[in-house]
């Protein structure tokens, strides 16, 4: 539904998601630009489970968490210095807060989530997409 949702936004290339959950995608990739894809996001993100955040629902587990955490340490170490280590709220949900982190629609960011993608649980979903 948030793909579809997407591309009825006028992000027309927005892919559906695959057994991973969403793919990470960025606006240069979409071939639209990034206040036009964070404007479909806006629309959209009631469509996902937990809101739009970057992390998961329900209560996150341990090993999700550890998961989280190798996920933005390999991130850090692929020249995403900003990324953030997961933080969990009240209700025990993990996320990861990426707003007013720079260039996280820059290729470099890209290619780390491609690099370290293999370290996102895959319990949890896709892993975040950034705009």
């Amino acid at each position: 539904a948030f793909a579809h949702c997407m591309r009825s936004n006028g992000v027309l290339q927005y892919p559906d998601p695959t057994s991973r959950g969403l793919q990470k995608v960025t606006a240069q990739q979409l071939g639209v630009i990034s206040s036009q894809l964070q404007t479909a996001q806006n629309a959209c993100e009631h469509l996902l489970p937990n809101s739009g955040q970057s992390g998961q629902t329900g209560r996150a587990t341990e090993a999700q968490l550890n998961d989280m955490r190798s996920f933005s340490q390999c991130m850090r170490s692929h020249g995403v210095p900003n990324w953030p280590d997961p933080s969990v709220n009240s209700q025990g949900t993990a996320s990861f807060n990426l707003q007013g982190i720079p260039g996280l629609d820059s290729p470099q960011v890209t290619t780390a989530q491609h690099d370290c993608g293999h370290l996102w649980p895959a319990s949890i979903g896709g892993i975040p997409v950034v705009s």
